[in-house]
């Protein structure tokens, strides 16, 4: 996988850099073909074409569809009722890096917010269908505290046979809204490739201090967020294509969990784009309470196939084994899971 800085054309909206160019959407159309550093894309033939190099006064507007390449200068000559776009650029070229799964599960699992007692794991392990779990690690957005999680809580519900999925819960998309479940963090456009960086690193570190070992997956949770602003979704596709890479250089796997109609729908639209990073695997929120990976009507059987797809198939409700209740969501998994220390 790589990210160029280079071209971004998008259905909609002009995209302003580097980070833009990580997060093209919508299928390409018209006969014009624009080529830079290597790479060719196909653009609407009305659209102008900018090279910021030697255009360095030109005002990067998202109300005008034209193709970019290279990022904003720092004198933009723009009306007087814009504001210049300030997004700083990605690298240039960014390494492929490929990162094998130390371990992988095929079968049933849930996730609830606040990880279980040991004790009711032990229960869970001998009389329910599930073998394993997802466990929330971290995150600015999380919310449930650590509170039985420590490593020692993972060392002890691992050699009770169970695996483990870790999700963190970081900056959510911008145009994020779901009244009545409080005001998340945002991802901010100004600084969405930083910001996914470090997400990254955060994760990656507090998987350290769990125990987790690298190449292990670490799932990014992106709640749904309304897909009617091509703005956000640019956003968002940057945001994880950043957080991709940067679990990358820390050898990790990276997840995305989403609703299927939501980050998930937005990241197959690049999935076969090669201008941005797609995440591993895809756990896409689907509650038909029909386990299977494939076959779902809302995604695609070309995107993440093999071991790199997990389905919540079942959100929250309760259930109980070995006399131990607890609230949870359903899963079906055949993907990475966490390899510890």
């Amino acid at each position: 996988m790589r990210l160029l800085r280079l071209i971004a054309v998008t259905a909609a909206l002009t995209l302003s850099c580097g980070e833009a160019a990580s997060a093209a959407v919508g299928p390409l159309s018209g006969p014009k073909e624009v080529s830079s550093a290597g790479t060719t894309v196909a653009a609407p033939v009305r659209w102008p074409v900018h090279d910021l190099s030697s255009e360095p006064h030109t005002c990067m507007r998202y109300d005008r569809h034209a193709v970019n390449l290279g990022g904003p200068g720092p004198d933009q000559n723009c009306p007087a009722d814009e504001e210049p776009q300030t997004v700083p650029p990605a690298p240039t070229r960014l390494p492929e890096r490929t990162i094998k799964a130390a371990a992988t599960y095929s079968g049933l699992g849930f996730d609830t917010c606040a990880a279980p007692s040991t004790d009711a794991m032990q229960a869970w392990a001998r009389a329910s269908p599930y073998h394993a779990v997802g466990i929330y690690i971290g995150g600015i957005d999380r919310a449930c505290p650590d509170g039985n999680l420590t490593p020692g809580w993972i060392q002890t519900v691992a050699r009770q046979g169970w695996k483990f999925f870790p999700i963190y819960v970081g900056l959510q998309a911008p145009c994020w809204k779901n009244p009545g479940r409080g005001h998340p963090a945002l991802i901010a456009r100004s600084r969405r490739w930083t910001q996914g960086q470090e997400a990254a690193n955060d994760a990656a570190n507090r998987a350290a201090y769990f125990g987790i070992a690298p190449g292990s997956p670490i799932y990014f949770d992106m709640e749904y967020y309304p897909r009617n602003d091509a703005g956000c979704t640019q956003d968002v596709q940057a945001f994880l294509s950043a957080w991709t890479d940067q679990l990358h250089a820390r050898g990790f796997i990276s997840g995305v969990y989403s609703s299927s109609k939501g980050a998930i729908a937005d990241m197959a639209l690049v999935y076969e784009s090669g201008a941005a990073y797609r995440a591993d695997v895809a756990w896409f929120a689907h509650w038909d309470k029909v386990p299977q990976l494939f076959g779902d009507a809302t995604l695609s059987n070309r995107y993440w196939p093999g071991p790199q797809r997990i389905k919540q198939y079942r959100g929250g409700h309760n259930e109980t084994y070995g006399g131990k209740r607890l609230n949870i969501d359903l899963n079906v998994l055949d993907a990475p899971v966490a390899a510890l220390k």
